[in-house]
């Protein structure tokens, strides 16, 4: 499994992160899922292992060829949704509320209730 995380992980970088958020353009509800992991890997309190499988799940997620490729319309975004919750539930204890304001600072409506 740690193979595969850091697989996923090595096409994880903040700028293609970005490219990709640019590129989505709202297509896709997770974003602010995406958004609050983005947040708790840049923090400095976040162990190096939450870290590695953040990078991993939001890899997984820009890598546009992954197990349902996201080129097929709504299917190829459910196994990413899949990723991140699992992530997200992973993760869960390092997301902090502050997190989530930085979320609702950038996507003002968005819902971080999960």
């Amino acid at each position: 499994m740690w193979k595969m995380i850091t697989f996923f992980a090595r096409f994880y970088t903040p700028f293609r992160f970005v490219e990709f958020l640019r590129r989505t353009k709202g297509k896709i509800h997770f974003v602010p899922r995406l958004l609050a992991i983005y947040y708790c890997l840049r923090d400095t309190d976040t162990p190096k292992a939450v870290k590695l499988v953040l990078m991993g799940a939001l890899g997984y997620v820009i890598l546009p060829f992954d197990i349902v490729p996201d080129i097929f319309p709504a299917v190829g975004w459910l196994d990413d949704a899949a990723v991140i919750a699992a992530a997200l539930k992973f993760a869960g204890a390092y997301i902090k509320p502050e997190h989530l304001e930085k979320v609702r600072h950038v996507i003002p409506f968005a819902k971080c209730d999960w």
